[in-house]
């Protein structure tokens, strides 16, 4: 350190000595270089073994001529062997200088490369921060614009999709109420009272008239959220043009407007405790890992057609308001539906229709109650889990024809308010139908058990009759009055769950 407070020569070359010497290193390290040192040595002993190698080579071309012994040699001899050790000299420092020139070649590769590097990182970081800043705008164009450039970015930068798609759920995940949508006329209707009353006030208690604020219009804002869906639903279906693949979806209390993602595969899903406005479609997605949809709300229909979950599936404490369709849909782990609340109207169904396909454990874990308040159809559905619906109350039809339980079916306690079909099923397991209440006409017809001791009550009004070996059958305790079919088969049509 001087006098005057700045630093010796000496004292600043040693950190910059150490750090260009470990930047160095680190540049041959992302170019695939070994030391100078290390690849001086093996270019030398490489040298020197290839120059044995040829001499070897030559005299075993001339027979390995023999040489006599001499104490002297004559002066041009001595002057030949000068020239090989020369040339020998000079080919080694030809050798360093082609290793030099091809080390600064890679490292001037591996710069140029890293620094468009950085400069496209900067560019991105950039365009970044524009896109957030303008999302954040009040004004609808310019948050239009954030989510095309946003697009732009994820389908030129792969890298950098999912942070992208994390930024637009971040976004839809803003609290957002969607407008209501109220007729024209009765809109003009209420506003030109409005008008009238304030005339009225400004006329008669000599008050200024001032126009009245305009309502906040969440019209703009909706058509923003409709892009971002638009965005997303665009680019992770399967087919599509940019397919941005590999992606998680985090829509936690997020508010989604009709939103659609068919054909579509995700990582994971979590839309805990979301909003889903309108008709929400995911027929034919892929679920590769946890989906999570506990304590969402589906204002209108829901399609889960031909969907397949190949992780765990969560529904519990789901609200589907409108018809909920799980028609096909493959269930490869465990799905949860506990204390899920099918809430429609009468003329609506709950549809978890599978031919040929599987469905396990559609409803699993432990003791708890489902309300169904519509339609529900299980027609030849294959539960390859416990299923379980004790507790649960059908208060529309519920359709279970043709099923197949592979395991325990439990439906201990349950109440069906309605006709119930279990015409053409399977059991393979225990099956428990312990105080369950039938209000309805119960049909059983073409029931079968693999183990009659596996059924302790079965449903009032039928009996198991012995069949093969340890099966049996279900089959009427008395034809009922009237009835062409005294057998009491029925058909997949014999409920309205299953039309």
């Amino acid at each position: 350190m001087t006098k005057d407070g700045k630093p010796t020569s000496g004292s600043a070359d040693k950190p910059g000595g150490l750090l260009s010497w470990r930047g160095r290193r680190e540049a041959e390290r992302r170019a695939g270089l070994w030391p100078i040192g290390r690849a001086l040595t093996v270019a030398t002993l490489a040298a020197v073994g290839g120059l044995a190698a040829v001499m070897v080579a030559v005299l075993a071309a001339l027979g390995f001529p023999h040489l006599e012994h001499t104490r002297t040699l004559p002066v041009p001899q001595l002057l030949d062997v000068l020239k090989f050790v020369l040339g020998t000299v000079a080919g080694v420092g030809a050798l360093f200088a082609l290793v030099m020139a091809y080390r600064r070649q890679c490292l001037a590769e591996d710069a140029h490369h890293s620094a468009q590097h950085d400069a496209t990182e900067r560019r991105v970081t950039e365009l970044y921060n524009a896109a957030a800043t303008q999302l954040g705008s009040d004004k609808a164009p310019v948050r239009l614009t954030a989510l095309y450039t946003l697009e732009r970015l994820a389908n030129a930068n792969p890298d950098h999709r999912q942070t992208i798609v994390n930024i637009i759920c971040a976004y839809l995940r803003m609290p957002f109420t969607p407008p209501a949508t109220p007729k024209a006329a009765e809109a003009q209707d209420v506003e030109k009272a409005r008008e009238a009353v304030r005339r009225y006030r400004a006329r008669h208690h000599r008050t200024e008239l001032v126009p009245s604020a305009p309502a906040p219009d969440n019209r703009e804002e909706l058509q923003v959220r409709l892009t971002a869906q638009r965005i997303l639903q665009t680019h992770l279906r399967r087919n599509a043009i940019e397919h941005w693949s590999d992606i998680a979806l985090d829509m936690t209390n997020a508010t989604l407007i009709d939103f659609t993602l068919t054909g579509g595969r995700l990582t994971t899903a979590d839309f805990r405790s979301a909003y889903l406005h309108g008709d929400t479609d995911f027929s034919g997605t892929v679920f590769a890992g946890h989906a999570d949809f506990s304590e969402v709300t589906f204002t209108q229909d829901a399609a889960f057609r031909y969907v397949t979950f190949a992780g765990h599936a969560d529904f519990e404490g789901a609200t589907f308001t409108g018809r909920a369709e799980f028609d096909r849909v493959n269930f490869t782990e465990d799905a949860v539906f506990r204390a899920a609340t099918f809430a429609g109207h009468t003329d609506d169904r709950v549809d978890f229709t599978r031919y040929g396909s599987r469905l396990a454990a559609a409803l699993t874990g432990d003791s708890y109650e489902v309300t169904i308040l519509r339609d529900t159809g299980f027609i030849s559905a294959t539960f390859a889990g416990h299923a379980d619906f004790e507790g649960a109350t059908f208060t529309g039809h519920a359709n279970f024809y043709g099923a197949t339980f592979t395991r325990d079916a439990y439906f201990h306690s349950a109440t069906f308010t309605r006709d119930t079909d279990f015409g053409m099923v399977s059991f393979t397991k225990y099956a428990d139908f312990n105080e369950v209440t039938f209000i309805g006409e119960v049909k059983c017809g073409g029931a079968k058990v693999r183990d009659r001791k596996m059924i302790l009550v079965p449903p009032p009004g039928w009996r198991i009759e012995p069949a093969e070996g340890t099966g049996g059958v279900l089959v009427p305790d008395a034809p009922p009055q009237g009835n062409s079919n005294p057998g009491g088969a029925s058909s997949p049509g014999g409920s309205q769950a299953g039309t």
